[in-house]
């Protein structure tokens, strides 16, 4: 039998096509901070406001920035690269042997192993914890600086991205937060 064209699915040639990622689409934000960002907190003991937020107006501006403004590697709604992946395992985590355990843990058993930076994608628990890492190799002091904007700031300077603003983070934050939520700054 052949294949009707008209009816097949448009093929895309370039992953850049698929961004930005609607992520509000697959889930609300307040659902995203309640059922995984604060548990994998939770899971390496972070407690801290602040640090839930940056981490979701992260995940939020992240999966809204355009091709050219992630980094051409980026994997997931993080948009993190193989490359800081795996900087973050060589040059921390190999010297926080009981937090490497705790991030493995979070890992899928197999798959892992056979593709550790597809976890960035799919697991979005261990992509979350990778994204915290990134900042929290940096020993900022997030719980001094809790205001929306200032948590923009810092996404800005600290967050890995090709000329993302703080403004980015803000109307990301903005859109997806405007009905009243948990997650309201």
């Amino acid at each position: 039998m052949i294949a009707n064209p008209l009816l097949q699915a448009p093929q895309v040639t370039n992953t850049q096509d698929l961004f930005p990622l609607n992520l509000l689409a697959l889930s609300a934000a307040d659902n995203l901070l309640e059922n995984i960002l604060r548990p994998t907190l939770t899971y390496l003991g972070v407690t801290c406001v602040a640090m839930e937020q940056l981490l979701l107006g992260t995940l939020l501006t992240t999966a809204r920035l355009s091709a050219l403004q992630r980094n051409e590697q980026a994997i997931g709604p993080y948009a993190i690269t193989p490359e800081q992946h795996t900087e973050i395992w060589d040059k921390h985590l190999a010297l926080q042997p009981e937090l490497a355990s705790k991030i493995r843990g979070l890992a899928s058993q197999h798959c892992f192993l056979h593709n550790p930076h597809a976890e960035l994608g799919y697991n979005l628990g261990y992509a979350t914890a990778i994204a915290w890492l990134i900042y929290e190799r940096q020993q900022l002091s997030i719980g001094s600086h809790s205001d929306l904007p200032s948590l923009a700031r810092i996404w800005e300077r600290s967050y890995p991205h090709r000329g993302g603003r703080a403004q980015d983070f803000l109307r990301a934050w903005r859109s997806a937060c405007k009905a009243a939520s948990p997650v309201s700054a």
